[in-house]
């Protein structure tokens, strides 16, 4: 009885022991397709670093050949997409530091930098730089899809709880135009008007030679030449000459707004004889010429 019992448990062992393995065979099966939806989802979605996790589920040798096939291929794809920077930070008193602390909206990426590179998924992110004994500084920037090893520059100190945007900062991590900078630079008040008045002369150089072209036409459509009044003629004239001082203001009065606008500061006053109008007088209107430097 007792050898029958052994018997009856070495073969229900034995069941138990061939199912295992098809058991676990189908969980991977299904593992994998779930991990290969997954990874869909996200690599459309923009969540490259996930879908780089569920690729590599669905990547394994147990998982169907045309799943593994598909997920190897995306697993490139997503690895080449991934963007990345690298962190480099500079204590308040411009020493290179790696004892920061990075969070990326709001979670922790690394407790303290290195020298590799940080990866993250593409789109607007919120940087936050926390060092002992200092103040956080935060930055917002832009990562692209493929864009690698972006460098951040940052520096503990003074300023440093300041929020900058990624607008400053060029791929390679140089400084290209600071809009923080350019949103405090007040407009001097000269350009206004010196913008207002180049306007108002080229308003009136249209003015004037649309009057002068006017008469003209009149004159010729009565019929007068070669007999015209002279007092006509000389009207035509004027109007033609008041148009062309007209345009030789309104061009330097525009330059030199540029000028004041676009200066740096400290250096607003212009050169000496930056601007020159020459109006030459001629028997049936005038020449301007315009020389300056802004």
């Amino acid at each position: 009885m007792r050898a029958v019992r052994w018997l009856g448990f070495v073969a229900a062992f034995g069941a138990l022991a061939m199912c295992a393995p098809k058991r676990a065979a189908a969980d991977a099966k299904k593992e994998c397709a779930a991990a290969y939806v997954d990874a869909q989802k996200l690599k459309r979605d923009g969540g490259l670093k996930e879908a780089r996790e569920k690729l590599i589920v669905c990547a394994r040798d147990e998982c169907m050949s045309a799943v593994k096939k598909d997920c190897l291929s995306w697993l490139d794809e997503v690895n080449a997409a991934l963007p990345s920077i690298v962190v480099v930070a500079k204590d308040a008193a411009g020493k290179e530091t790696l004892d920061v602390k990075v969070s990326v909206d709001e979670q922790v990426v690394a407790e303290k930098l290195d020298t590799s590179g940080i990866e993250l998924d593409p789109g607007t992110r919120k940087l936050r730089f926390e060092m002992e004994g200092e103040t956080p500084v935060e930055r917002e920037i832009i990562l692209r899809a493929g864009q690698k090893n972006k460098v951040i520059e940052i520096q503990f100190g003074a300023g440093a709880g300041e929020v900058v945007t990624d607008d400053v900062v060029d791929d390679d991590g140089s400084v290209a135009f600071d809009s923080k900078e350019a949103s405090k630079k007040k407009v001097p008040t000269v350009t206004y008007v010196l913008a207002g008045v180049g306007a108002v002369a080229l308003a009136g150089t249209a003015f004037f030679w649309l009057g002068a072209e006017g008469e003209k036409s009149d004159l010729e459509d009565s019929g007068c030449s070669p007999n015209c009044s002279q007092d006509d003629v000389d009207s035509i004239s004027q109007k033609r000459l008041f148009g062309d001082i007209a345009l030789g203001v309104g061009v330097v009065s525009l330059g030199a707004a540029a000028y004041f606008w676009l200066a740096p500061e400290g250096k607003k006053t212009p050169p000496a004889e930056s601007a020159r109008v020459d109006v030459i007088l001629r028997e049936r209107g005038a020449f301007a010429t315009v020389r300056g430097a802004f």
